[in-house]
């Protein structure tokens, strides 16, 4: 049996999902091979996801979102790197907590991204997920090398604000760096990086922007973009996937250094979990919250596609199944909330719930 499931957001890990749930079936009295997969799409987990699939985890020196020095762990196998931008700089990673939209950056992210390099890795793959900055790249691409100058010459602090004092963008020494690498970016977000649907009219708020600086950002943003244009001869404005993680992608389309790929199928593979499906008789998959949202591609979607086109019976488990749910194709669902009744709560009595249906699933084998 393979257990492939997401992160019970704001309550359990993937990874601890899947321990509850093996806990659950080896209780039973049937024995039952458990192999664990726990999934992520790019986001925060993407690490844990990685390292349950074998990587090892190197600590190197970076900086958190608000470029105070921290340390992160990088995931290493053969000559591949894996960095989780929520690892690094995410919102989990700001201060108390308290977010700080106009401050925060990307720029940890392009150390982390250095430290791999330099330590001889030339594959190399970034999850974009859980970005806690808007700052259209700036951050990365200066940790990188890029040098980008205000109008009197000095370097422009690599965060939200900064995005409108930028007078000039140079990736020749980011290009030098990157070269020879294969870098692959994961990120099942394709928002432009400007306008209505761009990068800060949409994501901006959930970082904490108010209405007024949401304006100034996307107005940055735009600066930003004239300048990269100018720098390169490529729009970015409109392109697709430009806004991800704060427009995280935008020195990278403008200067075709990277390859964008679906978080979620990405990790499939990364995690050797389509693999370890060959061989499974039965695939479970789940989230906290299963609704529309997941059908738009999240990690439990592209489980359920994975083990359809494998041939193989799917049991989904969540915290709740929402109204809209798309259950296409499942063969049994389990929801905490329902077993929970009123006895009991379905997030604080997690672990015991998920252990639970892992002993009904083994009861029905």
């Amino acid at each position: 049996m393979l257990l492939a499931p997401d992160k019970f957001k704001g309550c359990l890990t993937a990874l601890e999902v899947c321990s509850e749930l093996r806990s659950g079936l080896l209780a039973g009295q049937s024995p039952v091979q458990v192999v664990l997969r726990p999934m992520a799409d790019g986001g925060d987990g993407t690490m844990d996801a990685a390292l349950a699939a074998g990587f090892d985890s190197l600590v190197v020196q970076v900086a958190g979102p608000l470029s105070d020095p921290r340390s992160a762990r990088i995931g290493i196998r053969g000559g591949t790197a894996l960095v989780e931008l929520a690892e690094v700089c995410g919102l989990a990673r700001l201060p108390d907590g308290h977010p700080e939209p106009m401050r925060a950056s990307t720029y940890g992210v392009g150390l982390a991204m250095r430290a791999a390099i330099e330590r001889g890795y030339r594959d190399l793959v970034v999850g974009i997920g859980g970005s806690a900055s808007t700052d259209g790249g700036m951050g990365v691409a200066a940790a990188l090398g890029a040098r980008i100058l205000d109008r009197a010459g000095h370097e422009v602090r690599p965060c939200g604000a900064g995005l409108a004092d930028v007078a000039s963008v140079d990736f020749g020494p980011m290009l030098a760096l990157l070269a020879g690498v294969s870098l692959v970016v994961a990120t099942d977000v394709d928002s432009p990086l400007t306008g209505l649907d761009g990068a800060a009219r949409v994501f901006a708020a959930q970082k904490g922007a108010d209405a007024s600086e949401i304006a100034v950002l996307d107005a940055g943003l735009e600066r930003w973009a004239t300048h990269v244009e100018a720098a390169t001869g490529v729009d970015v404005r409109r392109r697709s996937a430009a806004g991800a993680a704060g427009g995280f992608l935008a020195p990278f389309l403008a200067t075709d250094s990277a390859s964008i790929v679906p978080g979620s199928q990405f990790m499939l593979d990364l995690t050797g979990t389509r693999t370890a499906m060959s061989t499974a008789d039965l695939v479970v998959t789940g989230e906290g919250s299963w609704d529309s949202q997941t059908h738009a591609g999240k990690a439990p979607q592209a489980v359920r596609e994975a083990a359809r086109a494998a041939g193989k019976p799917v049991i989904a488990v969540a915290g709740i199944f929402a109204a809209d749910a798309d259950l296409t194709g499942i063969s049994a669902r389990y929801s905490l909330t329902d077993l929970a009744g009123t006895d009991r709560d379905p997030v604080s009595d997690a672990r015991e719930l998920l252990q639970e249906v892992g002993a009904r699933i083994a009861w029905m084998l």
